[in-house]
């Protein structure tokens, strides 16, 4: 499987994941139940942006990079792999994290002193370290598949005058 599609499919799971919790939100009954708790901002918001959305951009850098790049190989499979499942379970794992936080009664924009979530606030800050990692894999690949002189010199100016891009006049 390609790294486009894999992103791709995984961007359709969090999407997958993320509408039914907005319809599940969309509710009137259990919008009284969870409105402005943590389940809001977890399961819809984190896993529609963070898993959906985010891996969707991430097929597509996926599916654009040789063509950019003039056929450039990525310099490690491996880092994309890491990068495909730490990213796939630390959204998804933030999310339920959070949703799980606010069906127990977390709500939004509160301190909790005694520490009554902090189970769940610790899980979802450890799926967070792992969508940071997940990050970092991609940034390190891409960087060394390009080299250190491609990615300078993107902010070099170009060689070429910009009237020898444009096609002569017939």
């Amino acid at each position: 499987m390609t790294n486009p599609l894999k992103f791709l499919l995984g961007g359709l799971l969090g999407f997958a994941l993320a509408v039914p919790a907005g319809i599940m939100q969309a509710d009137l009954g259990l919008n009284r139940i969870l409105h402005n708790t943590q389940w809001i901002v977890g399961p819809h918001v984190h896993v529609a942006i963070l898993v959906g959305l985010t891996m969707t951009l991430y097929s597509a850098i996926y599916f654009l990079f040789p063509i950019v790049t003039n056929n450039a190989k990525l310099y490690s499979q491996k880092l994309a792999n890491f990068h495909f499942w730490a990213h796939l379970l630390g959204g998804i794992g933030m999310g339920a994290f959070m949703g799980m936080a606010g069906l127990k009664g977390m709500l939004r924009r509160t301190i909790y002193f005694d520490g009554e979530y902090s189970l769940y606030m610790i899980l979802a800050a450890l799926s967070g370290t792992l969508l940071l990692l997940a990050f970092l894999a991609f940034f390190f690949n891409i960087v060394m598949s390009v080299g250190l002189k491609g990615v300078i010199g993107i902010f070099m100016p170009a060689k070429s005058d910009t009237k020898d891009l444009l096609r002569a006049a017939k």
